[in-house]
């Protein structure tokens, strides 16, 4: 039977860490699952079972959890809500590892939006699984945080709005009355809504392009916003941003809104929904990256994020000169053909659906 007060947390990176420390100080009981492939990485967790969790305000807290493990069934058995905190390139990885433990009645929560709901979908639909799982996504991750050490997860920034949509949109109110309780969620129109709201991909694609340079020269040395992010690469984030806007019109799905002088901040627009214990922007130059420009601000964020906006742009017939350009780039620079790469809309189970199919799918489902 599944308790909604368990909850099993994927991922052994920094996201997964700073979620099962902070849901644990919450009073959940948190399964934090690694796959074995980064054993070395996770090493530390697994010995203490514990986290060494910084807050916003520098003071460190213990957090010792239920359990690390990195044994999907021992980690997703009988759990109400499974929480993905992972890079979306291992997303589907994750996800395949769990589909055989999968029970009635569990919510699967991707954190953030990659168009991965949609991904999981169509595989459930591939290999004609029918459990009772409610799938769901939010726009971005609760806080701005890195891992400092083994174990250890330092929070910069927490976020005050969290978009989150279900598939099918129907389930998305009842569980956003759940996960109010953990975090500051608001219901999206659908899981479209949810990835294209999805800043990465607007903010670091350009910013990492048109730094490209620089972060050849300085590598770990360079911090996008603290460094990079100028007049001339905040131009280039504001065109994305419009270009991204268009297409979310053409599916009836809104943006959320952000005041126009957020534009010409260093920290962009990834800050106007976060708040830190005192100096915002400061807090966020302090986020480092990325160190080359085979990091995720690229790996991820083009082929998960641009490069299927891009192909949904085509398809409802919007113009993304700017977007097109900044893959085409990243495409050169890394001698990598992210088109080839990237999510197709058959990925995304929409490649046959024209835009009322696809507005009716989802909402209501299959």
């Amino acid at each position: 039977m599944i308790d909604l007060k368990k909850i099993a947390v994927l991922g052994g990176g920094g996201g997964g860490h700073a979620m099962a420390a902070d849901l644990t100080l919450k009073g959940c009981d948190v399964n934090l699952c690694e796959t074995p492939q980064f054993k070395h990485s996770f090493q530390t967790t697994l010995d203490r079972q514990s986290i060494d969790f910084i807050d916003a305000w520098g003071k460190k807290s213990t957090v010792k959890i239920k359990k690390a493990t990195m044994d999907f069934e021992e980690a997703v058995s009988g759990a109400g809500y499974i929480m993905l905190a992972v890079p979306a390139i291992g997303a589907e990885a994750f996800f395949r590892s769990i589909l055989p433990f999968l029970e009635d009645g569990q919510i699967i929560i991707k954190w953030s939006a990659n168009f991965s709901t949609l991904c999981f979908v169509n595989i459930m639909r591939q290999q004609g699984i029918k459990k009772d799982i409610t799938l769901a996504e939010t726009h971005t991750l609760p806080w701005g945080c890195r891992m400092v050490a083994p174990a250890t997860i330092q929070v910069m920034v927490w976020a005050v709005k969290l978009l989150l949509a279900t598939f099918p949109a129907t389930k998305t109110e009842s569980v956003i009355n759940d996960v109010q309780k953990m975090y500051p969620v608001v219901a999206g129109e659908n899981v479209l809504a949810t990835s294209l709201n999805n800043l990465n991909p607007v903010v670091h694609p350009v910013g990492t392009v048109m730094n490209a340079g620089w972060i050849d020269a300085v590598g770990e040395d360079f911090f996008l916003y603290r460094d990079g992010n100028t007049l001339s690469i905040s131009r280039g984030i504001k065109a994305v941003f419009n270009e991204v806007t268009e297409v979310a019109h053409a599916l009836d799905v809104s943006m959320i809104e952000y005041p126009e002088e957020n534009f010409w901040k260093k920290s962009a627009i990834m800050s106007t929904y976060f708040r830190a214990n005192f100096d915002k922007e400061g807090a966020v130059a302090k986020i480092s990256g990325p160190s080359s420009v085979k990091s995720r601000y690229i790996e991820e964020d083009i082929p998960f994020g641009l490069v299927p906006i891009s192909k949904l742009a085509k398809k409802f017939g919007v113009d993304t000169p700017l977007i097109d350009g900044v893959i085409e780039f990243a495409c050169v620079i890394n001698q990598t053909d992210y088109w080839q790469e990237g999510l197709s809309l058959k990925d995304l189970g929409l490649d046959n659906l024209n835009r009322d199919e696809c507005q009716k799918f989802l909402k209501q489902g299959f």
